[in-house]
């Protein structure tokens, strides 16, 4: 009988079991499992068994209730969700039980230690590990001494890391890739993983609320400080003092420290010397745009943990389409899932192209003012709606310049248009933005490498 896999990776053999036309009643639950384990390999596919049914291992079979154990509790749900009717099925006919009910529960997690790094929460992805960081040579250096502090905290290779590079690359995915290492394989290790802004904002209430005592305590001895977004401490003198004293006093002790940011140490103009100083004494790694192999190697990984099966050309269709970072790979593949599952029909290229324009507001290949700003505001964390608008603070009115610019480079829209579409701007009004922002881009590299970066992102 032939089997074969739909678009959701389904099994689609045998859909049910007659009793007694397998292994009788007898036969194990052990040796029932191993035998289904077996059946859904062929009918399932390789790749589907490998992301969700490796590993499992039989639990109970109590009042015909088959009982799996898997990884997480990631991989039980989807299994209950998306194959536990074909899993019962299958054992139903094996165990000679046609009243078999199939449940899937995840490993119990060991009871973590009382750890200091509860004080401040932490918000760790569960898929930001390691085994699901894809590697190329845009990356390879950073994914190398992120595993190297994971690995052996306070080495002189690696501590502190700086790990640098634009939107959606990978920092937050390599940095908490860290904390996950070491909180599984080093449990009795405090790991504190925070933002700048959070630690900003944690800072300022502790001396509002006079507990800055209490917030060092936090801090004192822990063996992993894990900070993101750096950038964001800039002129902020007293958060700066408190990071440069608390970076001194981990590193005196040999403890690992791990720091991401939007750009390099040096380029960080209104960050204090002494800690620009302390940043670049260890291993500074950026982390570029993926390059097309492993754009085509991300998205397959995303729709095979989506449990979907899509041709090659669709793989390559979408990573020449979008070339700007990881999350936006990541961020088509789930609407497409929604649609599939509502529609239940393949994946098409006017399909795909349908949901790039409805995601990205454009496919990457045609640029308009709105896909434009949109990059914009994402690089420079600001909304849309206040670029295009009527402020005109330094913090609003550096983005819209560069907007307008990038605008009237990548675009053959007129002058009049990109005013009109700057809320009723007139065309000398952009002309002299655009010359502006020009010449403060060559007195500042910081903005003029952040405007670089923008553009190679629009235009892969």
């Amino acid at each position: 009988m032939d089997n074969h896999v739909d678009s959701f990776g389904r099994y689609c053999g045998h859909s049910s079991y007659e009793p007694g036309s397998m292994f009788p009643l007898s036969e194990s639950p052990e040796s029932a499992w191993a035998e289904c384990l077996a059946r859904a390999k062929d009918g399932f596919g390789l790749d589907t068994y490998n992301s969700w049914l490796a590993g499992s291992r039989f639990l109970t079979f109590e009042d015909d209730t088959f009982t799996v154990e898997f990884k997480d509790e990631f991989s039980a749900g989807f299994v209950s969700t998306h194959y536990s009717d074909r899993l019962r099925d299958i054992l139903a006919g094996l165990m000679n039980r046609p009243d078999l009910h199939f449940r899937a529960v995840s490993a119990p997690r060991p009871a973590p230690p009382t750890r200091r790094d509860d004080l401040i929460p932490t918000m760790l992805r569960p898929s930001f590990t390691f085994e699901r960081f894809i590697v190329d040579d845009n990356n390879r250096l950073a994914y190398a001494a992120a595993k190297a502090a994971a690995e052996n905290m306070g080495s002189d290779l690696a501590n502190p890391l700086f790990i640098y590079g634009g939107v959606g690359l990978g920092k937050t995915h390599l940095i908490q890739s860290v904390a996950h290492h070491v909180i599984t394989r080093n449990p009795e290790m405090s790991v504190m993983y925070i933002s700048a802004n959070e630690f900003i904002y944690k800072y300022a209430a502790a001396l509002n609320n006079k507990s800055a005592e209490a917030f060092d305590n936090r801090f004192r001895n822990i063996h992993y400080l894990l900070m993101d977004d750096v950038q964001f401490l800039a002129g902020r003198g007293g958060s700066e003092l408190k990071l440069f004293q608390i970076f001194n006093n981990l590193y005196l002790q040999e403890r690992q420290i791990v720091l991401t940011s939007d750009r390099p140490p040096h380029e960080m103009e209104s960050l204090e010397e002494r800690l620009v100083s302390r940043f670049q004494s260890g291993m500074v790694a950026d982390i570029k745009p993926p390059a097309f192999e492993t754009r085509v190697a991300i998205l397959s990984q995303v729709f095979r943990e989506c449990g979907m099966s899509v041709d090659t050309d669709i793989l390559y269709f979408i990573a020449d389409s979008v070339k700007s970072n990881v999350r936006q790979l990541e961020g088509v593949v789930k609407p497409l899932s929604l649609r599939l599952q509502i529609l239940d029909i393949p994946i098409t290229k006017e399909m795909v192209r349908d949901v790039i324009a409805e995601y990205l507001g454009t496919g990457a290949k045609h640029l308009n003012p709105g896909s434009i700003t949109g990059a914009v505001a994402e690089a420079f964390s600001i909304n849309p709606a206040l670029i295009r608008g009527k402020q005109r603070k330094r913090e609003v009115l550096i983005p819209r310049q560069v907007a307008m610019m990038l605008i009237r480079e990548l675009t053959d829209t007129p002058l009049t248009e990109i005013g009109r579409f700057f809320s009723g701007r007139d065309h000398s009004t952009v002309l002299n933005s655009i010359a502006r922002i020009k010449e403060i881009a060559l007195e500042n590299p910081s903005l003029k490498r952040k405007i670089q970066d923008i553009r190679e992102n629009l235009t892969g």
